[in-house]
């Protein structure tokens, strides 16, 4: 079921709640909605799984440009808390989504927290986000007629035709995206926040961590979830199937690995 709520600066915002049982938050990474999340999500049927489309994606409004960042897509997420009235056992993500679990981790009790091919950084490191800012430059400085061809041409482009191919086709996706604009105004608000995870907070984090992640994956180094869960006193690494499987193989690693993960919070 899709429902919407309004957050406390008014701007709406949509998001999945499917099944009954104990609460799990599992959020979409960037650019991706809900539907992320339902492509990959195991048949619980013991599960109350909500995923906020964050703001500026999915069916939620963007809200104004000028109060877009981060911390503003976290008390999203603590807000809706207080409007379900009820306390998750577990929170999620991917990606993005990872990232604002890991600070949502911060402000709720929860004792296990799921990071699915995590993206951003320890301590200032966004070395990954490389092409993310090629592209930002190109959508301001040229016109959409040569986008694509022009990034296609970009040295941080071409390495990932060997290193991870599905990558560059998530950025020609990123072309087309409907809301590309929204995205844009959130490249422009996590680049100056120059997003990064802070080591001192993930050390004193004293639940259940399961962290995923992939080779072959530029944006979400398989690296970047090894020291990830290298710091967290009670973290576990689950390698899927590599980034240049097809959509298909990786949704259904995806899948596999979270029915393994969460099944303990499943009745049967």
């Amino acid at each position: 079921m899709l429902l919407k709520f309004r957050a406390s600066d008014n701007t709406q915002l949509n998001y999945l709640d499917h099944g009954q049982g104990r609460l799990i938050i599992f959020q979409h990474g960037f650019g991706m909605d809900h539907q992320q999340v339902v492509d990959t999500w195991p048949n619980f049927r013991n599960i109350r799984l909500v995923c906020l489309d964050t703001r500026g994606h999915g069916l939620s409004e963007l809200g104004p440009e000028s109060t877009l960042s981060f911390t503003r897509a976290v008390t999203d997420l603590v807000e809706l808390i207080d409007h379900l009235d009820e306390s998750p056992v577990a929170v999620g993500g991917t990606s993005l989504g990872a990232a604002l679990v890991m600070q949502l981790s911060k402000q709720i009790a929860t004792s296990h927290l799921v990071l699915s091919r995590p993206a951003f950084g320890i301590d200032g490191d966004t070395h990954n986000f490389e092409v993310f800012r090629v592209l930002e430059r190109i959508i301001q400085e040229r016109s959409s007629s040569e986008w694509l061809q022009t990034l296609e041409q970009t040295k941080e482009f071409r390495v990932l035709a060997t290193s991870a191919p599905r990558n560059q086709e998530t950025y020609r996706r990123l072309l087309n995206h409907p809301r590309l604009g929204d995205l844009m105004g959130w490249m422009r608000a996590l680049d100056q926040e120059a997003l990064s995870v802070e080591a001192s907070d993930i050390t004193q984090y004293q639940g259940r961590v399961d962290v995923i992640g992939q080779s072959h994956d530029a944006l979400h180094p398989l690296q970047l979830a090894l020291d990830l869960a290298s710091l967290y006193p009670n973290a576990k690494v689950h390698e899927i199937t590599p980034g240049f499987a097809s959509d298909d193989e990786n949704q259904e690693s995806v899948r596999h690995t979270l029915y393994e993960i969460l099944k303990c919070y499943d009745y049967l």
